[in-house]
């Protein structure tokens, strides 16, 4: 148990000085990424960001110290070890998005899961065979509403709402004419 004043993501012991703790909330954040997809990315603007080669990360990876993982360990002391979550983006609900990572990695705690990925080095470096995440909204919404894991941690309530309401911001998407589409198409049609 802890006294409330111990690091317990940090392992003196551990050559990467991460607790098992803190390995399987790693792993559970991993393994559930996209399964929380559109509290991470919720608007349609959200997935413009994700950019192959950017910065902003596109895929379920983590690396120690390494800005371009989704999941960047900050490892070293027992007052410093830390996990940044880089996946969130500027538009997103910081409540729901905290719920999601929180729900993730005690779901990996929970189910005592192993850190088995290894982490990415350089600019993604390693994470060549990782599925990237989806590119838009629907697609997220989809697996969202379909995760065992979200209804799970968040019930069925909240993610059949929530859902719905990406859902919604998809569809008035696909029903508005952007800047784009009248410039490209009113002289050539």
């Amino acid at each position: 148990m802890s006294d409330g004043k111990s690091n317990l993501f940090f392992d003196a012991k551990n050559p990467r000085k991460m607790s098992k703790l803190f390995e399987s909330y790693l792993a559970g954040q991993i393994a559930c990424m996209m399964e929380f997809g559109p509290m991470i990315w919720p608007t349609i603007n959200s997935y413009k960001r994700l950019v192959d080669g950017y910065w902003a990360p596109v895929k379920p990876t983590w690396g120690m110290d390494n800005r371009t993982a989704s999941f960047r360990v900050i490892a070293g002391s027992p007052k410093s070890t830390r996990l940044e979550t880089r996946c969130p983006g500027a538009d997103v609900n910081p409540y729901l998005a905290m719920a999601a990572v929180i729900a993730a990695g005690l779901d990996g705690v929970e189910k005592g899961l192993k850190l088995t990925t290894p982490a990415i080095t350089g600019t993604n470096q390693g994470a060549e065979h990782i599925a990237r995440a989806p590119r838009t909204l629907i697609e997220t919404t989809r697996i969202f509403q379909k995760s065992a894991i979200a209804r799970d941690w968040l019930g069925d309530t909240f993610v059949d709402h929530f859902a719905a309401t990406r859902d919604r911001e998809w569809r008035q998407w696909l029903d508005g004419v952007t800047d784009w589409e009248m410039k490209r198409y009113f002289e050539i049609i």
